[in-house]
């Protein structure tokens, strides 16, 4: 005898984890091009600060 076998959900029940999965799955994607945006937005930061202080650093001081 073989216990603790997960039992496999009604059609219902899978049918409305599916649609849940999928919409996480949408929110997820969401936030993780809101995250890529975010980053190549600081690297054009980073990019920026580090022209700034080359330049600063090859204007002779008074």
């Amino acid at each position: 005898m073989i216990a603790n076998q997960p039992k496999i959900p009604d059609p219902q029940t899978r049918a409305s984890h599916i649609a849940k999965l999928r919409e996480l799955n949408k929110r997820m994607d969401k936030h993780i091009l809101d995250l890529d945006e975010l980053n190549s937005q600081l690297e054009i930061d980073l990019l920026e600060q580090r022209k700034k202080i080359y330049t600063l650093r090859q204007t002779p001081h008074a």
